[in-house]
């Protein structure tokens, strides 16, 4: 009986071990050459290499998107073309530690993300006042980003924004949270993303497009360590702050919002002190589901 207790706990032991190396999707190094084969620019800024696209250079106003916790820029395709066509430079790029730009082996902070934002700006010359829109994490992101530097900003618009504290216990552990993030977090990561969706069998692609990124290697360490730092804390008196301020903002939240209820809106509608425009049979990236009502409402936003 003792030595089938042994050999099932060697069993256990050994599969515990392999696990990680099983799931382990990070195969390969972020290269020039697998770069040159994707679309958008890269430029070396000081924390790293950043993925960005931008278009009509030299336009009156500029507008900056800034993606959330871990889909790249991409995500902002149905918004970056409609603003394009309709006359504005527009600015989207991928944040450090996702897409096609560098994973640093750093903590993912506030401070990180902040520094990569100015030094784009700076690189692409963008020296009169901009908007900027932020989605969900990016949302926390730039809400911190315009109460730090309201010089820079003439309008803001959050969609489905992420603004409270986020801590588990498994994952700030040491070598545990390494062990979790890839054995049960990452395999999910990339088919969990259709949850952002009201009607994800529209969108039946997705993963497919998101497990792309999955293969190189940092990515993983990017988002453990923004859940351990970036995410921990509350975010609400950034988006107080900016009431404060009297920057012009705008709220968008989809009404099926699972990933961010939409109930959260009331908490953040009431920090900004203006209302929420709701988009109906929308969930968490409401301006890809029904982006003819949302590209509507943020131009008029813009333009008013």
């Amino acid at each position: 009986m003792k030595k089938i207790i042994s050999k099932l706990l060697l069993i256990a032991l050994l599969i515990i071990i392999v696990l990680p190396f099983y799931y382990n999707t990070e195969k390969e190094e972020l290269t020039a050459e697998i770069r040159s084969k994707v679309d958008g620019d890269f430029i070396e800024l000081s924390q790293g290499v950043t993925h960005y696209q931008q278009a009509n250079v030299g336009a009156d106003r500029t507008v900056v998107l800034v993606h959330g916790f871990s889909v790249p820029y991409y995500i902002w395709d149905p918004t970056f073309e409609f603003l394009v066509n309709q006359g504005f430079h527009v600015v989207r790029y991928d944040l450090l530690g996702r897409g096609y730009s560098d994973r640093p082996d750093v903590d993912y902070t506030q401070e990180l993300f902040d520094r990569q934002l100015l030094d784009l700006i700076a690189a692409l010359k963008i020296n009169k006042k901009f908007d900027i829109v932020g989605l969900s994490m990016g949302g926390a992101i730039v809400a911190k980003f315009v109460a730090d530097h309201p010089e820079n900003i003439n309008k803001v618009a959050f969609v489905d924004p992420s603004h409270e504290g986020y801590s588990s216990k498994l994952l700030s552990v040491p070598l545990l949270g390494e062990y979790y993030a890839t054995v049960f977090m990452l395999p999910k990561a990339a088919d969990s993303q259709l949850g952002d969706f009201r009607d994800p069998e529209k969108f039946s692609s997705w993963p497919d497009k998101y497990r792309q990124q999955m293969q190189y290697k940092g990515f993983r360490n990017a988002l453990l360590s923004t859940l351990r730092n970036f995410m921990k804390s509350d975010k609400i008196n950034d988006y107080k702050k900016i009431a404060q301020l009297g920057i012009p903002a705008m709220l968008i939240w989809g009404r099926q919002d699972q990933t961010l209820p939409f109930a959260n809106s009331q908490r953040v509608a009431k920090a900004l002190k203006i209302d929420t425009f709701v988009v109906e049979d929308a969930g968490h990236i409401p301006h890809f589901e029904r982006p003819e009502i949302v590209n509507h409402e943020l131009l008029r936003f813009l333009n008013q």
